[in-house]
């Protein structure tokens, strides 16, 4: 009987690649697009392996709903004892932040200060717990979703009673900003639940840090990376910290993740995201043998064949 990778997703342009690493390999996949998809539940899921790339950013691409209706998908998909990567745990932490610093403190694993807000009221009253400069962002997120720089309460004040803009579950963070020198952050990439390489990411132009081509489509120059792009990889690279990020993967049922720090400039590691949905650059690809979706694609094709 055929049997297929299924690749739950809800955006078509950060398939591109994945869909030409399969290619490379004869793996034989079917897309299931979270937004245009309709299931019959009583019936058996069909045979194959399953691989959750749902984003918590989807309503910002018009996909409102597309994070619950894979998780319905996965409920289904794990009834049937189907073999899922990154299972319904693991979407749960890709739409909340809070979870995933539930996580990161569970794992003893340095994260920013964070207060967690449900309206106006709670957001300004917390603001007022720093006394240095803070960011808000949103719970359910990415892409650097409500990411704002604030020196102090009456900054932020003036913003919320303008034009605030809140998270689509009504949560928002609020954390103490982290100065770093140089302004990078690092992603720490893991296929198959392992270390697959840490790329450092220039982050002098703010907050929006993507790495998939279609969220860095200007290769302008980047002071802070020796070769000009804004993303690249390192080398020889370590960090006593990855045997925990496998740990808190592993604990959460997360087996392909990009994981990201910033080095505050007291020397210390603040881990402040996980992205189960992960892309790859192309670009910081070039000059390095590991490739992210030829990674992924491999795991997956061995996992159909198994």
């Amino acid at each position: 009987m055929e049997k297929n990778i299924y690749i739950i997703h809800e955006n078509d342009e950060w398939l591109i690649p994945l869909r030409e690493s399969f290619k490379k390999i004869n793996a034989p996949f079917k897309e299931w697009h979270m937004d245009k998809e309709s299931f019959d539940f009583k019936k058996n899921p069909p045979n194959g392996i399953f691989y959750n790339r749902m984003s918590a950013s989807s309503h910002s691409r018009g996909h409102r709903y597309a994070p619950e209706n894979t998780k319905d998908v996965l409920g289904w998909l794990e009834k049937d004892k189907k073999r899922v990567i990154n299972n319904s745990r693991a979407l749960e932490l890709e739409i909340s932040k809070k979870k995933q610093y539930e996580e990161l403190k569970r794992f003893n694993i340095n994260f920013p200060k964070t207060y967690y807000a449900k309206d106006i009221k709670e957001i300004i009253e917390n603001s007022k717990k720093f006394n240095k400069p803070f960011i808000t962002k949103h719970n359910r997120g990415g892409r650097g979703l409500g990411v704002r720089y604030f020196k102090n309460t009456s900054e932020l004040e003036n913003y919320v009673n303008k034009n605030f803009e809140n998270s689509i579950d009504g949560t928002t963070l609020l954390q103490e900003y982290i100065d770093s020198n140089p302004k990078v952050i690092t992603r720490v990439e893991f296929v198959k639940g392992e270390f697959l390489y840490a790329v450092q990411v220039d982050a002098s132009d703010g907050f929006e840090l993507c790495p998939a081509d279609e969220c860095n489509v200007e290769e302008k120059f980047c002071p802070a990376n020796p070769d000009g792009n804004k993303f690249m990889i390192l080398k020889n690279y370590e960090n006593p910290e990855i045997k925990k990020y496998e740990a808190l993967l592993k604990s959460n049922g997360i087996e392909i993740a990009g994981i990201e720090y910033i080095k505050g400039k007291d020397g210390m590691h603040y881990t402040y995201d996980i992205n189960t949905n992960t892309n790859y650059n192309s670009i910081a690809e070039r000059k390095s043998n590991l490739k992210g979706m030829d990674s992924i694609a491999t795991f997956l094709y061995n996992e159909l064949r198994k």
